[in-house]
């Protein structure tokens, strides 16, 4: 639904909560009294039908029909039977938008409710209200004064938004949160989410101010792509952390299957939170943890750390989880270590950990500590604290705090204990520093965080670019499988291996046959020796080993050197199958070249589907135990050569081939393009509902595949929308030169790195507003690895040279864009900035985008000339001292669209 009248939820001049009464335990009473405490300075209205002339002296209606004017947001508190009609009334009288607080809806088990939540999604249709919950605990939003929840604890104003499932879960939360001195800028739960749905949230929350960390708590993922385009678009701009529940489908709770060939699904979220740029941690407790560590001083979180400690054991406990989460003891320079041994006994060792005395004083403490994190080997400094006779917690603690008010590298602390820790953790909390019950704790919060970084810079690393061999024959025999199968049939042997062959796979010389006559016939055409397959129904789907080996049974012969081996060969397997699989025909033979497999090296990878997040890629061990070593790990398509490969390196596989390869960057490159090829087999044909080739390594550097097993499925788009080919073009300009006009890609950042270097200092002025001469990696990383979702860009190419880029940002609801665009001075009089400038339009028209709009310095006349020519209303911004610029694309089809566009 996207953000249509969010803003009735988190800016409400008005409140009316249906069901409010001074009764003890009233829901509805409670909202009332967050509202007055809160100090809302809307008007807030109870609505109670028992006749009440007030409710904590305000003043009171029975009906919803006495309105005289209609609130912007409704509160429900009443039985679940009477939300229909009560959500009639509010529409009735104009209100926009309804959380509804009740209970019981949502729960399957509750019988009695589900005749209401049938209605409710009808009446939630009938009337288009925006509506929150059902089961939903409220919104909180302190810089707005708005508590219109039922928490028991006030929140503090903060930078972090809190968006969760589950209500009880965020009380919890909340609870903790404010007795650590943790403020927030948003605090909400969905409940059953009928209407208003995680990405819509996390779409509005994301522009708004006060938003630095933004976190999440799964229990579903329900609108699994639509979820990931929102993620990936506020990670951006934002610290998205987030807890996923459900972990496990043991669970009773767990409704959702784990897609076939994956040990578990929770392996998938983790890869799709991670290329949503999302730093996941696994318990509340580490949500916790990480809380903790974020402040708005720290911006990077490296690996190199380094530890204080009053006692030896405390130490050893951190640096073994240090070690364990593949975090890294800072080498301290030479330098350092002379400034320590002038602060510290000669006894007391300059190495990492530093180990001082049980009665630590602050002026030791806190000359230690500095002087370590002005080595710049350091990225941080950890500090332990065990209680002692001779060392004063609070002391300490207070010198801690006045130290990191002067550095921006990070001072993790643990002090142990408990009676004596408390006032000492309670003067951190106060003064935002992190703060930990255990090492073990503080260590785990911050290796999340650098982990997140890695995981971050790796999806920033500019792709090498790779030409994959697709041939045309891909679309032939997409269209003989479309005509010949349908949705849930396996796809035969002999059209797997032509799919595998039109995308440039090395696959084995083989055979398929209906009959044995048949395979007769052709056999002789291959080299010797052969592998005889029998392919039976149940056993042409890919993931069809079990994990019980009894269940098991390798349709296959080996070393057979002439036809009149083969009938005995493939008559003898029948009866196998028949014994093993009376249910299950056998359908046809496959006559193959036998191969051999470099030091016995077999691999597995393909395309997975699952239900939520579509297709995906997997890659790891092969053979037939591949469903047991579970040696499988997982991508979202589209795919570049940075994401194949680390997702080759995330498994066993790539362990052994790396002790056993002499040439690994070779052969790597040969894998990272079958992977990328296999992200556009994924993504060029959505029928494919699983695909599993096995493959084996046949030389240094060459792989083979030696099997396949497909299904065919009903069409699956994938979570992440891939580079649109069809949008490339061709344009010949005023002077005669041949550009070509494409989407932007990952790999152009050394192409655009160039182009800013070219044009001049007043070019980039008007496109950027300051004068600048240096773009990071990092920066331009941002340009050119868009989201084609969420943000577009055109690049004007010739002979290998960038020469002018337009882009456009929209809106989440597809109703504004804005543009930015240059060109390079060369290009004067060539029409290269109509020509992208018109691309963009026709691409925003085409999408259904309403408008267009951008702001162009007053001297800029050539960008205002070209917005005229093409139709742009302009404005004179006095204020800012610029000109807006605006043209509408397409006629609005609702009114609340009216809401979000541009009028000058």
């Amino acid at each position: 639904m996207g953000t249509r009248s969010l803003e009735l939820f988190f800016q409400p001049r008005s409140i009316a909560v249906v069901g409010a009464s001074e009764r003890s335990g009233s829901l509805g009473g409670a909202i009332v009294q967050n509202l007055q405490a809160g100090q809302f300075s809307g008007d807030i209205i109870p609505i109670n039908s028992r006749g009440y002339k007030t409710v904590f002296g305000l003043p009171s209606l029975s009906r919803i029909g006495e309105l005289k004017q209609a609130p912007d947001l409704a509160i429900i508190c009443t039985p679940a039977e009477t939300v229909p009609k009560i959500i009639k009334q509010l529409h009735k009288k104009g209100v926009g938008a309804a959380m509804l607080l009740t209970g019981g809806i949502a729960r399957a088990r509750s019988w009695q409710f589900r005749p209401a939540s049938d209605r409710l999604d009808q009446v939630i249709e009938q009337t288009n209200m925006r509506i929150l919950g059902p089961d939903c605990l409220g919104m909180v939003v302190p810089w707005r004064n708005l508590n219109a929840s039922f928490l028991h604890v006030p929140v503090r104003k903060g930078v972090i938004a809190y968006v969760g499932q589950s209500g009880t879960l965020a009380s919890g939360v909340m609870d903790w949160a404010y007795s650590r001195n943790i403020g927030f800028s948003h605090v909400l739960t969905l409940g059953k989410s009928m209407d208003v749905s995680l990405p819509d949230m996390i779409d509005y929350i994301v522009q708004e101010p006060h938003v630095r960390t933004i976190l999440i708590q799964l229990d579903e993922i329900g609108s699994g792509k639509a979820l990931v385009r929102s993620l990936r678009a506020a990670s951006r701009h934002k610290l998205v952390l987030a807890v996923k529940s459900n972990r496990f489908q043991q669970s009773p709770l767990n409704r959702i299957e784990t897609p076939r060939g994956l040990r578990t699904r929770d392996t998938l979220i983790d890869e799709t939170l991670a290329r949503a740029g999302v730093l996941r941690v696994s318990a509340t407790d580490e949500l916790f943890d990480c809380v903790d560590a974020l402040s708005p001083r720290r911006e990077s979180f490296g690996p190199r750390l380094a530890i204080i400690a009053n006692g030896r054991g405390p130490a050893i406990l951190a640096m073994d989880r240090l070690i364990h989460d593949n975090g890294q003891l800072a080498q301290l320079s030479e330098e350092t270590r002379t400034h320590l041994r002038g602060l510290l006994p000669e006894y007391v060792k300059t190495d990492n950990p530093v180990l001082l005395n049980p009665e630590l004083k602050s002026q030791q403490l806190s000359a230690v500590a500095n002087t370590l994190l002005r080595d710049r080997g350091v990225d941080a400094v950890l500090v332990i604290h065990i209680p002692s006779l001779g060392s004063d917690s609070l002391e300490n603690a207070a010198a801690l705090v006045e130290l990191a008010k002067k550095t921006p590298k990070t001072i993790l602390t643990s002090w142990l204990g408990e009676y004596t820790a408390e006032a000492a953790r309670e003067y951190f909390d106060k003064h935002g520093m992190p703060t930990f019950d255990t090492p073990d704790n503080a260590i785990k919060s911050y290796m999340y965080m650098v982990q997140h970084q890695r995981t971050q810079d790796l999806l920033r690393e500019t792709p090498e670019s790779l030409e994959i061999p697709i041939s045309q024959a891909h679309t032939e025999v997409d269209q003989r499988i479309r005509e010949t199968h349908r949705a849930g049939d396996y796809l035969l042997p002999n059209h797997a291996w032509d799919l595998l062959e039109a995308y440039g796979f090395a696959i084995c010389e083989n055979h398929y046959s209906s009959s044995i006559s048949e395979m007769l016939e052709h056999c002789e055409t291959l080299d010797k020796p052969w592998v005889l397959r029998v392919h039976h129904r149940d056993y042409l789907y890919p993931f069809a080993y079990g994990n019980n080996p009894r269940e098991r049974l390798r349709a296959v012969v080996r070393e057979l050197y002439g036809a009149e081996e083969l009938a005995p060969a493939a008559e003898r397997l029948e009866t196998a199958i028949g014994d093993a699989f009376p249910h299950s025909p056998v359908l046809g033979y496959t006559v193959q070249k036998q191969y051999r497999a470099l030091d016995n090296l077999q691999f597995s990878f393909g395309i997975g589907r699952d239900s939520e997040l579509g297709p995906y890629i997997f890659f790891g061990g092969g053979g037939s135990t591949a469903d047991i070593l579970e040696d499988r790990e997982v991508a979202l398509p589209p795919l570049n050569a940075n994401l194949a490969e680390q997702l080759i390196k995330r498994t066993h596989f790539y362990k052994v081939l790396s002790e056993r390869s002499d040439n690994l960057e070779r052969e790597l490159v040969t894998l990272e393009r079958w992977l990328v090829a296999m992200s556009h087999m994924a993504l060029n044909h959505p029928w494919i509902a699983g695909f599993e080739a096995n493959a084996i390594r046949q030389q240094v550097g060459r792989y083979r595949v030696i099997g396949v097993a497909g299904e065919v499925g009903h069409d699956a788009r994938p979570a992440i929308q891939p580079y649109p080919v069809e949008l490339e073009a061709q344009y010949e300009s005023k002077k005669g030169h041949g550009y070509r006009i494409r989407p932007i890609r990952g790999e152009d950042e050394p192409l655009l790195r160039n182009f800013y270097k070219r044009l001049s200092p007043e070019s980039l002025r008007l496109r950027f507003f300051t004068a600048r001469r240096q773009f990071d990696h990092k920066e331009l990383a941002r340009f050119t690895q868009i989201d084609y979702d969420r943000e577009m860009a055109f690049v004007a190419i010739r002979d290998g040279v960038l020469y002018g880029v337009v882009r456009v940002w929209i809106d989440p609801d597809d109703v504004t864009a804005e543009y930015a665009v240059i060109i390079d001075d060369a290009c004067r009089g060539e029409g290269l900035g109509h020509r992208l400038m018109s691309e963009i339009i026709n691409y925003l028209t085409n999408r259904g985008v309403l408008q267009i709009f951008g702001t162009v310095l007053p001297h800029n006349s050539g960008m205002l000339g070209l917005c005229e020519h093409l139709g742009f209303r302009l404005h004179t911004n006095m204020e800012e001292g610029v000109v807006d610029v605006v043209k509408n694309l397409n006629p609005l089809r609702h009114g609340w669209q009216r809401k979000k566009m541009l009028r000058l």
